[in-house]
This record gives structure tokens, sequence and C-alpha cells, in this order.
């Protein structure tokens, strides 16, 4: 039989090479992952913000729909809970009623340095809407012409604080104009709303 030309040279990769792949690899891995964490309470923010956002919007358009006022309760930490009044919520109720969480650790609160969104409703409170003390639980109302009241002295504009706690760049809030019902979401960057 003939020999190849090149039967003397070894076919393969050289240890150094194997070495360097693997630690190119493992430099890529690890950077993707410090980029993963960085965005993930970022991601999670924005849709905490999303999910408060629909609610609301949910609540003004069955109490226009239905014609009966909509109560939404800010409870607890992070509990959203939705009614229809005068109707008894259950998991086979006809009008939609809502119990919702905020996704996993955002919570209502306010971070200190972070100023009031750019509408002005104001940021004494986590849930700035005229609530008792400025605590919760506190409960807004959506009348069936889509403008808000709160629990206490009737039209109020208002805003909804939430993040994770410590972590500034996650904060988000959500306005609500009263005399319409407007809801509209921001976003802080570390420097202003967006």
């Amino acid at each position: 039989m003939l020999r190849p030309k090149n039967a003397d040279v070894e076919a393969g990769f050289s240890t150094l090479e194997l070495v360097l792949s693997v630690a190119i690899i493992g430099v890529v891995c690890a950077s993707a992952f410090v980029a993963y964490n960085n965005a993930l309470p970022l991601m999670r923010a924005d849709s905490a913000m999303q999910l408060l956002e629909a609610a609301l919007r949910q609540a003004r358009e069955t109490s226009v729909d239905t014609r009966r006022n909509f109560t939404v309760t800010f409870q607890g930490t992070s509990e959203l809970v939705g009614a229809v009044t005068g109707v008894t919520c259950s998991t086979s109720s006809t009008p939609p009623c809502f119990d919702y969480f905020l996704p996993e650790r955002m919570v209502y609160t306010l971070f200190t340095g972070v100023p009031d969104t750019p509408d002005g409703f104001g940021n004494a409170a986590a849930v700035n809407y005229n609530c008792p003390s400025g605590t919760l639980p506190c409960t807004i109302t959506f009348s069936s012409d889509g403008s808000v009241e709160d629990g206490q002295s009737g039209s109020d504009n208002g805003t909804i604080f939430i993040g994770i706690p410590g972590q500034t760049k996650t904060a988000r809030a959500v306005t609500i104009l009263s005399a319409t019902g407007k809801i509209k979401g921001w976003q802080y960057n570390g420097t202003g709303w967006n």
C-alpha cells in the first residue's frame, strides 16, 4: 500500500489550543451571566409596571362597561385586589375581578433621592393616593364614567411607586389622572423618569 504524503503529521488539536478555547468560552459565559444578572431586575420591574397598568386599565374598562363602580385596593407589600361594587368576586364570577401580586421581590416602595414623576402628583407615600396616614391598604374607585375617586376626599390624582428595595434603577411608577382615568407608566433610569 502507498503511504499518504502527510502520514508523519498527527491530526487533532494541541493541549494549548484546547485550554485557550475553553478559557475563551469561560470568559464569554461569565460576561453573559453578569449581563443577565444586571438585566433581570430591570426586566422584572418593567413586567411589574406593565401588570399594574393592565390591572388598572382592566378596572377602568370594567367600570365603564358594567356601569358600576370598580374598587382597586393596594394591600400588603405587593398585592392588588379589584372588585366590582355590589358583586361578590370569586373564581367563577362573570364580571372580571382580580387578585394580583407584583413579580418576585417587587413591592410598593419609595426610593430616597428619586424625585416625583413629571406628572407631579406627589411622592409622599408609595401609594400616593390620599390614603389614610399614607399606609396600606389604600382603595381607589373607578366610576362608571371612567374617572377615579380615592377613599378619602373624592377625586384626586395619584401615583403608585414600585421597585426592588435597594435597587434604585428598578424604580417604576404609574400615575392616574382622576378626571379621565388616564393611566401612564414611568421608568426611572438613574437620573430621571422616562
